[in-house]
């Protein structure tokens, strides 16, 4: 699997803000370059596991692509979107657990990265914490990621 986040740059006054959404991570640099750099920076900080990196490439009209440097580190990145979105709609692993019918230690295998949820079960846990979020897959030329 290589799981892919797209970000957004957005020029604010002096200094450049950068987002990716889908892990509700942002920061901010003085110039594209290190706004870009931030980013790297604070998802790497995030996952918090020794020898993890991310690698953010550039793509036209001021968005990035950000994906683990390992493709077997995939499940970190999915583990932090879990836990930041659950977070950000103020629900508690209980919660998400009892809204899918499963144990809460079921659920908190994926937060914990120690299971690799499948696309669908990547949706319904979205969809538990919140109807108004949707999980988009596209196809993504990697000859724009490069």
């Amino acid at each position: 699997m290589c799981v892919k986040f797209e970000g957004k740059l957005l020029k604010d006054g002096r200094y450049w803000a950068v987002c990716v959404p889908a892990l509700d991570v942002y920061t901010q640099g003085k110039s594209k370059k290190e706004a870009l750099a931030m980013i790297k920076e604070a998802v790497e900080l995030m996952v918090d596991r020794k020898g993890f990196f991310v690698r953010v490439n550039p793509l036209p009209e001021n968005q990035f692509v950000l994906r683990a440097k390992e493709a077997d580190d995939d499940k970190y990145l999915i583990a932090l979107m879990l836990k930041n979105q659950r977070a950000k709609y103020g629900l508690s692993l209980q919660d998400v657990a009892d809204r899918l019918g499963v144990s809460k230690n079921a659920y908190a295998q994926y937060e914990q990265a120690r299971s690799i949820p499948s696309i669908t079960k990547v949706e319904e846990f979205i969809h538990a914490m919140s109807h108004n979020v949707h999980v988009v897959l596209d196809v993504l030329d990697e000859a724009r990621v490069a």
